[in-house]
């Protein structure tokens, strides 16, 4: 992987351990051994790392958007994604036949999880570096077991039949650790992303949604965002504003599902029949890893009652035996597909789960086919035998070799004019195409570091030849895409970020980048599958962090617009002086920039912001009372009413790494201007949402005026924001 992974180990006897460490260290030094001592030395070091006993593949990683308005979030930290294991290490760690793949793009679905999890686990979900390695492990076991045949007999030996599977996942946790000690990202350099479909180790962790709102007068009094709290499988909610409102309980998941993250569904319930309205928000909840299919959950509150309630709810008729109601089924409101890529769009007018198929199609050359499967979240009775479509990306009749290629990269789905999914993206990387069009059968995938093959099928009914399989030159390193409109036509790019390969040589080694990321797009069918590049429209300052840019559209502009927050480093972690002690200034940073790409790819007139945040002031917030508490009692033992001076600086150092691992929101809102005249105004809003007490979150406006966009000022809140300008140039 391009971030280096450390050791997570775990062993009772610890001078064992060191010294079995140190034999393998020594075997990939001199390049002399076999696989059998390395594979031995990793189950030693690695002997608890629990076994997946369901034979799902590992999951591939997802983005959410948090608002209707959000085309894309750049996760991922411009490194790339891939699975680093030294070339020395491979060659001796593991068995290798002619022809065959590399172990690095045959284990690159583990490994990807693996590169968000080092990078945004801690921020985003609580996730400790042993999390990261175990995940790592069962991902790697889940995908050789697809990959290889069964040993032992199924029937009497169910804890040996794969055996060779579990040492050579625990070997490829063991072959990546030894390239990356010190690479976890903790709390002083994790970022916020949302790229796990399926959060199931996170059991505190907080997202934050935008919903549509109708035009307001005073926009502090609800910045029109929710934030959701998860504990396991219980949610509660808050509305973030001036008087930030939380429901007072927590609320259980429907037949205890995995809490997985609500999506927006931008469909009205005149329109749909499912019980969605316009911006609503849905989960997608599975049962857990064992099991593929999802139930449709609705989060649906009560903004006037008080307290504020939050209800979650299956669709009517998902828990109403049928035998009791024969119209319970009226609308399926469930999938059952047998994969874990899914997605909820917005097809031809109707509510669908559009999905990748996945189970037995990694290896087993009985099942052959990769293909896209819609199902219709909407089904009357008198269509109940109208089934939407499913699509074989090789066509009905052609085989597909290396499916697993297919589940590294997350499904994109391009959207029309007016937002509805047109398109699918599905990614292999290093897969060749015949001269047919197809997909081959090249079992090495040469050079697949350098490119990527896709299969853009048209969603609907009955466009199962309207595929278009094309090869791009994406190196890894311009991983993770997305797919971005690039005008009120629907016309779409795919976008990757990046640093240029003497900054990510820089980031690797744990030193500053020179020059800010580049923004790459690929448009569809070009000339040439080369990218289009430029450096993003920031300044990188030493002494700050570029949280993950976002990429939006408003309903004014005819252009998305990239929006980058940065946030001042946390300089009261060591105080020395009472100089140092005494400051309490935290400076945030927003560049919001037009994106062009009528001509060669450009940014047109950036706007920056410049916020300054009193931390001393924040202190004083109610809301941090909770936070002031917890630090107290780190540092001491007990909490108490009066935080003594000494401790306050710890509490800002706190402030300062969670204003880092904030989650910024950027969404569209109609705003009143002027009273008397009923002027609004389409503004863009960006949400500093505070990590892990949203109620000390803060909102800035920007008016567009003049194809420019205009800080707005509305008296400022909370308190503990001292100021915002915006340059003038």
């Amino acid at each position: 992987m391009t971030v280096k992974l450390s050791w997570s180990v775990k062993c009772h006897k610890q001078c064992v351990t060191v010294l079995l460490i140190g034999m393998a260290f020594a075997l990939l030094v001199i390049g002399v051994g076999c696989n059998s001592i390395i594979g031995g030395t990793a189950e030693a070091v690695y002997p608890d790392l629990a076994q997946p006993e369901e034979t799902e593949a590992p999951i591939t990683f997802t983005s959410y958007p948090s608002s209707v308005a959000t085309e894309a979030i750049l996760g991922g930290q411009a490194a790339g994604l891939n699975c680093s294991i030294p070339s020395l290490a491979n060659r001796i760690s593991f068995k290798h036949r002619v022809g065959g793949s590399d172990i690095s793009l045959r284990f690159r679905q583990a490994c990807v999880i693996h590169d968000f999890c080092y990078r945004h686990g801690y921020a985003t979900y609580g996730y400790t570096q042993a999390d990261c390695d175990t995940q790592l492990q069962q991902s790697a076991f889940r995908l050789c077991r697809q990959l290889q045949e069964q040993h032992g007999d199924a029937l009497t030996d169910v804890r040996t039949m794969y055996r060779p599977c579990e040492k050579e996942a625990k070997t490829v946790l063991l072959g990546v650790s030894l390239k990356g000690a010190g690479s976890f990202h903790d709390r002083t350099r994790s970022t916020y992303f949302e790229y796990d479909p399926m959060p199931a180790k996170a059991n505190d962790y907080v997202v934050g949604r935008a919903v549509p709102e109708n035009r307001v007068s005073d926009p502090n009094a609800d910045y029109g965002v929710r934030t959701f709290h998860f504990k396991r499988n219980l949610v509660s909610m808050r509305i973030l504003g001036k008087s930030s409102q939380k429901t007072q309980t927590y609320t259980p998941v429907p037949e205890a599902r995995l809490a997985t993250p609500p999506i927006l569904t931008s469909m009205a319930d005149s329109e749909s029949k499912t019980p969605t309205s316009p911006g609503s928000l849905v989960s997608l909840a599975r049962d857990g890893a064992n099991d593929t299919s999802v139930k449709l959950i609705r989060f649906g509150w009560l903004s006037n009652a008080s307290p504020l309630q939050l209800a979650l709810t299956l669709c009517p008729g998902d828990n109403i035996p049928e035998a009791d109601d024969p119209k319970a089924k009226i609308y399926a409101c469930r999938s059952d597909t047998d994969a874990s890529v899914k997605k909820f769009a917005i097809v031809e007018g109707k509510p669908v789960i559009v999905s990748l198929t996945h189970r037995g199609t990694a290896g087993a050359p009985k099942i052959n086919s990769v293909k896209i499967v819609q199902q219709e979240l909407l089904k009357p009775e008198e269509r109940k035998d109208d089934k939407m479509t499913d699509y074989p990306l090789n066509g009905p009749m052609v085989a597909i070799r290396n499916q697993y290629r297919f589940l590294s990269h997350d499904m994109l789905l391009e959207k029309d004019a007016i937002g509805q999914a047109s398109w699918a993206w599905v990614f292999a990387r290093g897969a060749p195409l015949n001269k047919n069009g197809t997909f081959g059968d090249d079992d090495s995938g040469k050079n697949y570091t350098d490119y990527v093959t896709v299969a853009r099928q048209q969603l609907g009914n009955n466009h199962a030849n309207n595929v278009q399989r094309f090869a791009l030159n994406v190196k890894e390193t311009d991983e993770p895409l997305s797919l971005v409109r690039t005008d009120n036509a629907g016309h779409s790019v795919l976008v990757g970020m990046a640093w240029s390969e003497a900054d990510l040589n820089r980031i690797e080694s744990d030193k500053p980048a020179k020059q800010p990321p580049l923004l790459k797009i690929w448009r569809i069918n070009a000339a040439a599958p080369q990218p289009e590049a430029r450096v993003l429209p920031v300044q990188m300052l030493s002494d700050t962090t570029m949280l993950t840019p976002l990429i939006v559209r408003l309903s004014s502009q005819p252009n998305p617009l990239i929006v980058i927050a940065q946030v001042q480093n946390n300089r009261w972690q060591h105080v020395e002086t009472q100089a140092q002690a005494n400051d309490d200034v935290l400076k945030i940073d927003f560049t919001v920039a037009t994106i062009k790409t009528d001509k060669p790819l450009y940014f047109e007139s950036p706007t920056r912001l410049h916020c300054a945040l009193s931390l001393n002031r924040q202190l004083q917030s109610p809301d941090a009372n909770v936070l002031r508490n917890r630090v107290y009692s780190i540092l001491n033992g007990s909490t108490e009413k009066e935080v003594p001076p000494e401790t306050v600086s710890a509490i800002k150092s706190d402030l300062a790494q969670r204003w880092r691992m904030s989650q910024v929101i950027a969404s569209e809102r109609e705003v009143v201007t002027d009273k008397q005249k009923g002027a609004t105004a389409h503004m863009l809003a960006l949400t500093m949402v505070f990590h892990g007490f949203p109620a000390m979150s803060f909102q800035v406006l920007f008016n567009p005026k003049d194809s420019k966009l205009q800080y707005y000022s509305s008296d400022n809140e909370p308190r503990f924001i001292s100021y915002c300008y915006q340059d003038k140039t």
